[in-house]
């Protein structure tokens, strides 16, 4: 008779190294390191005001994981410059497509302008928002 319980955390690392080696059997990875990372930052006299953060996941596909402008740079173009930055390095890297998740009230629109099409969304009514998917 099969047992369910929470597991622990070594657990955990077993069964995700488990699903690591069997995507590797079906489809071996495309890259030399199952995540590349990319980082850039603005700053203005030393003070940090925005960054980046993405990586390339497996198969060569895209993510930006993070991106902030400080409110008081925000609508200077700092934000797009630094999208630009890490889409350079992801496409340089070989990322075809890039994608990105965002909240409502966070960038869709932002992102919508830089050339991203949403291809779905989630709402989550216990927090009364909608997050955003969204591929370039």
């Amino acid at each position: 008779m099969y047992k369910y319980r929470e597991a622990t955390s070594e657990e955990v690392d077993f069964i995700e190294d488990q699903l690591r080696e069997y995507n590797l059997r079906k489809k071996p990875l495309l890259q030399e390191k199952e995540f590349i990372s990319f980082k850039h930052v603005a700053e203005d006299d030393g003070k940090i005001i925005g960054g980046v953060f993405g990586y390339s996941s497996y198969y060569k596909i895209g993510y930006i994981d993070t991106l902030w402008v400080d409110d008081n740079y925000r609508h200077k173009g700092i934000g797009t410059k630094l999208l630009k930055a890490i889409e350079a390095d992801l496409h340089g890297f070989g990322c075809e497509v890039i994608r990105v998740e965002t909240f409502d009230f966070q960038g869709p629109e932002f992102y919508k302008k830089n050339g991203y099409e949403e291809f779905g969304s989630l709402y989550y009514p216990n927090a009364n928002l909608h997050e955003i998917f969204l591929k370039k």
